[in-house]
């Protein structure tokens, strides 16, 4: 019987670094805090530190794992003990993951997944690399064909790339998402802390006096005492265009690094990526697990004639991108590749037929009630502020509601077509849902009193491992007895088409 196997010796040092991470913005803020207010943070950094490293420690040697003939078998813990036995041929998924460290050290983090859950079945931070190709190499023997990545240390020996991304298009991404604002705020803290803002606030201002009258007119302007002068009107639009430069720059910095060399590859019936300057990810989508896809097009990527495409799992859940590292399908791509990239994910599928239907002739008028309450309860925050100029703000904001719920229920539509579904909405940040009739599990019709009083209803699918948070099928105000007829469609579909995981 094979013998049970430890992580690498060095496994503990990157579990403290894992958990530790976590603690890295909130921990700067307090060491910066202290510091600048003459505190002693050290006894407090090592009541933290020193459970989390004990902790850790803990977890990485009493870690073993065994490689049998058909499974794997896990083992942790030494006072609340965990066996798993994960066969090799339920495996779906092993993703490697080495950064810098890891590359000078000739280790890799493993992480494998058999889609029963939202969390991964076994985390293995670290192994060595020989460790790991073994582990492959069992996993690829017990399957027909191979669909697990390979290690990012090795030489790519895939099919050639169906989508890759240049630098200029991962600059144009990080324009676009602007990820950084998280860590300009905890900058913008610091900064705050070590009176460098003073210093700032000096160099702009001067004179004394008249710093002060800018604190006091931002202040008047705020309680409604009166406006700020032009003057104070300038310096703060060129504080934020300054503030949005600099999210800007470091957030198209941030995708240059993390999507470094971004790859698609499509091998037999798996769909494969690979991206990270420093550190690098590789990682499987096998095409059997995908149940929804998603276009997504917000205001800056219909400017610039992008998209960005999004696949849901079986076994995941919304937030599987954030807890594995792993990215869009397609993070930024031109309108244009949208067709050839739909063909290989969703199986040569045809997108060119498509007859979209409308929402109800009284959707209008829902949306725009639901509107109007927002902008009513937003208008009595600025009571106090604006006073009787409340009244216009409110018939501004009832106008824009107006126009919000007639580009909303304009954008509204939904399809059947090719044994796929369709559903899009939105008219700012636009999305389009699409998934097979063999991923549905369950199509539900709903209809509240609002609904059955306007003549409407509500169709829903929901497909493996979708989340409250995911983007699914969710058709609303369709017509009573087109939503009767859909339900009725989808559902008699369902039910003769074999569920496919």
């Amino acid at each position: 019987m094979p013998s049970d196997r430890r992580l690498h010796p060095l496994s503990f040092l990157f579990a403290i670094a894992g958990q530790l991470r976590q603690f890295l913005l909130p921990g700067l803020v307090v060491i910066v805090t202290a510091g600048a207010a003459g505190g002693e943070f050290e006894p407090w950094l090592m009541a933290v530190v020193i459970p989390v490293a004990l902790l850790a420690l803990g977890r990485a040697l009493s870690y073993r794992y065994r490689l049998d003939e058909t499974e794997l078998v896990v083992r942790t813990g030494f006072v609340f003990r965990n066996e798993r036995h994960i066969p090799y041929n339920r495996i779906q998924n092993i993703e490697a993951i080495q950064n810098v460290l890891h590359r000078l050290l000739a280790v890799i983090e493993v992480r494998i997944e058999t889609g029963a859950g939202k969390e991964d079945d076994a985390t293995m931070r670290v192994v060595p690399v020989v460790a790991y190709r073994e582990i492959r190499d069992r996993v690829l023997a017990s399957r027909p064909q191979a669909a697990i990545s390979e290690a990012p240390t090795e030489a790519p020996r895939q099919a050639a790339p169906i989508f890759s991304l240049s630098g200029r298009e991962l600059l144009l991404s990080g324009f676009i998402e602007n990820r950084s604002a998280v860590l300009i705020a905890a900058t913008f803290g610091i900064v705050w802390e070590l009176g460098l803002f003073d210093t700032a606030v000096n160099y702009v201002f001067p004179d004394r006096a008249l710093r002060r009258s800018f604190v006091r007119q931002t202040l008047r302007g705020v309680f409604g005492a009166g406006m700020p002068g032009l003057q104070t009107i300038g310096v703060g639009i060129g504080v934020l265009l300054l503030l949005f430069a600099a999210v800007t720059i470091v957030s198209m910095a941030w995708a240059y690094v993390r999507l470094y060399g971004f790859t698609l590859r499509r091998v037999g019936d798996d769909l494969r990526t690979e991206f990270g300057l420093l550190t690098r990810i590789s990682t499987t989508i096998p095409l059997r697990r995908i149940q929804t896809l998603t276009i997504f097009e917000g205001p800056l990527q219909r400017l610039f004639h992008r998209a960005a495409v999004k696949v849901e799992t079986a076994g995941g859940d919304a937030g599987e991108e954030g807890a594995t590292g792993r990215e869009p399908l397609a993070p930024i791509i031109k309108r244009g590749d949208l067709g050839p990239l739909l063909a290989h994910v969703m199986r040569e599928m045809d997108v060119e037929g498509i007859e979209w239907q409308r929402a109800a002739s009284g959707a209008f008028r829902r949306e725009f009630r639901r509107s109007a309450i927002v902008a009513s309860i937003f208008s009595a925050f600025f009571v106090v502020m604006l006073k009787v100029w409340t009244l216009a703000l409110l018939a501004i904001l009832l106008v824009v509601a107006a126009v919000h719920a007639r580009r909303y229920v304009g954008a509204l539509g939904w399809a059947t077509h090719d044994g796929t579904v369709f559903f899009r909405r939105g008219w700012v940040w636009r999305r389009t849902t699409m998934t097979r009739y063999s991923k549905m599990q369950v199509v539900a019709l709903h209809a509240s009193p609002f609904d059955r009083r306007m003549g409407m209803a509500r169709v829903r699918v929901d497909t493996a491992g979708a989340a409250r948070q995911s983007d699914r099928i969710d058709i609303p105000y369709v017509p009573v007895d087109l939503a009767h007829d859909l339900h009725r469609r989808l559902a008699t579909a369902a039910s003769g088409t074999s569920f496919q995981w």
